[in-house]
């Protein structure tokens, strides 16, 4: 892959709170899904789980969410749960406590640079009530969800947000 294509890629990623009602096709959605379980986990435990919520569901996320009513919007939604369980086998308290969220994390950002590249829109959600979320999903106690991503054909143009300066941010020592 050409360097420069995924920079230009991930620059070029904006979040998108307004979508049209254009349903995304199967061969996107299971490229969305092959994307998701790319990234790298903690022992290749993929201590994570995803589940894909249809109409009748998407609006108890979006009370769950705190009226974030675009999840409603969104032809697709997909919520990124960590398995502390799964990763507790081998790793303790540190798997967890944060591997498995860490797994969690990087297949949702997987599955949302993906979106991006397959011209999709989509907007990371992390302000919710994780135990209405949980009820909705009828998660196992042990699942925790980590992450709402709508995805859709953006229906807006995008805020374009600052960064802070590299320097405020990378230390080197």
């Amino acid at each position: 892959m050409n360097e420069n294509n995924f920079l230009d890629l991930i620059s070029s990623r904006h979040s998108v709170r307004a979508f049209k009602e254009t349903p995304i096709s199967e061969d996107k959605i299971n490229a969305l899904i092959k994307a998701s379980t790319k990234g790298p986990s903690s022992g290749n435990l993929q201590s994570y789980q995803i589940f894909i919520i249809k109409d009748t569901e998407k609006e108890k996320l979006v009370e769950a969410a705190h009226g974030q009513g675009y999840i409603n919007e969104a032809p697709l939604v997909m919520v990124f749960c960590a398995d502390p369980k799964k990763c507790s086998i081998d790793y303790g308290l540190r798997g967890e406590e944060l591997f498995c969220i860490q797994d969690a994390t990087i297949s949702c950002a997987y599955t949302q640079i993906a979106a991006h590249s397959l011209g999709l829109s989509s907007v990371w959600i992390g302000s919710f009530d994780e135990d209405k979320v949980s009820q909705i999903l009828q998660l196992r106690d042990n699942l925790k969800p980590i992450a709402i991503l709508p995805i859709g054909i953006s229906n807006e143009t995008p805020e374009i947000t600052s960064r802070r300066p590299i320097d405020e941010i990378v230390h080197e020592f």
